[in-house]
This record gives structure tokens, C-alpha cells and sequence, in this order.
């Protein structure tokens, strides 16, 4: 690897590991701190160990977005614990950078979804 410091993640492999935390800590005002105007939110999950193999998708704008964190207050929805793996910058260009991290869930200990993350990040978000 070059120019990457031991122990350093990249900047936009932190931001996904920053987003994951914010949803086991159920803050998710700051998770939406973390996304830049415009914001598209998609979640399709490979797994669903709940809903033996249907597929959950979110497809969400900003508002909807903004909707969503609004109408799930965290002290009435399960804990949570994402565990991110094979996260990696799979390109760079015009001040953009896609990003890719496979992920399991698991809801109070037991597994419940497993997928991937893909993002595009602006540069602006990235400190």
C-alpha cells in the first residue's frame, strides 16, 4: 500500500466505519451528518436470517432520509452490532471515491442481516 500509514485507515474507509458505529450507538442524527447534499440511502442486504432469505431495501432521498431517522426513535428499536470486513477504495476520480465493505448484523447477539456496503463519497465529506 502506498502512502498509508500503519494503523491509519483511509479517510473513506473511516467514514464507513464512523457511519456503522452511529447506528450501534442508535445516533442517528449525527449518521446523517455523515451524508452530503444530494444524498441517495440504499440498503439491499444479501441475507435476511429473520425473514429466512427476503431481501430488505431501502431506497431513500434525503427527506425520506431524514424521515426515517425521525420515525425510529432508539429507545424503542433493538440493539445492534455491525462488523465490517474486506473494506476497501475501489476507485478515485474527480474529487469522488467509491468505496466497498461486506458486513454482517447482528441484533441483540443473534445474526439478522449480512451484505455489502458500496458508497460514493465526495471529497467534501472526507476530513
Amino acid at each position: 500500500m502506498r502512502n498509508a500509514q500503519p494503523g491509519t485507515p483511509d479517510p473513506a474507509i473511516d467514514l464507513l466505519y464512523r457511519y456503522t458505529q452511529a447506528l450501534d450507538r442508535m445516533a442517528f442524527r449525527d449518521m446523517l451528518k455523515l451524508f452530503d447534499a444530494p444524498a441517495r440511502y440504499r440498503v439491499q442486504c444479501r441475507k435476511n436470517f429473520q425473514r429466512n432469505g427476503v431481501l430488505h431495501l431501502v431506497n431513500d432521498n434525503e427527506q425520506e432520509l431524514k424521515f426515517r431517522v425521525d420515525s425510529h426513535p432508539p429507545g424503542r428499536l433493538e440493539s445492534s452490532i455491525h462488523v465490517l470486513g474486506n473494506a476497501r477504495v475501489e476507485e478515485r476520480s474527480r474529487g469522488e471515491c467509491r468505496v466497498h465493505a461486506s458486513f454482517t448484523m447482528d441484533r441483540n447477539g443473534r445474526p439478522t442481516f449480512a451484505g455489502e456496503y458500496r458508497a460514493l463519497i465526495s471529497k467534501r465529506v472526507i476530513p
